[in-house]
């Protein structure tokens, strides 16, 4: 039965993400208020760690849960794991910035619109993309911190920043009128580093939640 389930989630993820529908969210009435020297900050692999995340994946009603755990091998590829809290390997995969390998999946997750979901939120979650971000624009935008705008390849990264330039949010957006694909929220900050993170589709109801379980040195 359990299986039954897991199939179903896997399988509806794959369908609405091949038929997603254009997503109401959207940053067009966002003016440009000037360019911007802001970078985004953050702690993540400031030093050699592992990060541990509880992990459930949320979609159409169904539920995934384990362990996801992040480490950078070298500066521009991750080795990321996701696993039962008993050590069942759901995939191990090798993240580069604009591709990835994966060494081993179940073949339930063996999808490539369900592999290259899982992996950009991945590379975000943990902001392993924020070098290859561009032309910062400073945005009109009323919050007690600040809305930069950041060119990402032929399409674009909203940021909603402290005054620090650490995150508290970031959208990930195409096409003219800015639609969002997907929202990354970061909180309960620990040095710079969010114990909580959450990422949510906007182009399909798919909703990633992410503890800290721990960040070992």
């Amino acid at each position: 039965m359990k299986n039954l389930l897991f199939n179903k989630l896997i399988y509806g993820v794959v369908i609405f993400i091949l038929l997603a529908s254009c997503s109401r969210h959207t940053f067009k009435k966002a003016s440009v208020e000037s360019a911007s020297p802001d970078t985004i900050t953050t702690a993540f692999f400031q030093s050699d760690s592992i990060y541990y995340f509880k992990t459930n994946v949320r979609t159409y009603g169904k539920e995934l849960s384990g362990i996801l755990a992040i480490k950078q091998q070298h500066a521009d590829t991750l080795k990321v794991s996701f696993f039962t809290e008993m050590g069942v390997s759901f995939f191990d995969a090798l993240v580069m910035h604009d591709s990835y390998q994966l060494i081993r999946c179940i073949p339930q997750l063996d999808s490539k619109a369900v592999m290259g979901t899982i992996i950009e939120d991945i590379r975000w979650v943990v902001l392993f993309n924020r070098l290859q971000l561009r032309n910062a624009m400073r945005m009109q935008y009323r919050s007690t911190g600040k809305l930069v705008r950041f060119d990402y390849g032929n399409e674009f990264i909203f940021a909603e920043l402290t005054e620090d330039n650490i995150p508290l949010k970031i959208s990930y957006a195409y096409g003219s009128k800015f639609k969002s694909k997907f929202e990354v929220s970061y909180g309960m900050f620990d040095k710079q580093l969010p114990a909580r993170v959450v990422v949510e589709h906007h182009n399909f109801n798919m909703k990633i939640e992410l503890t800290a379980i721990s960040f070992e040195q």
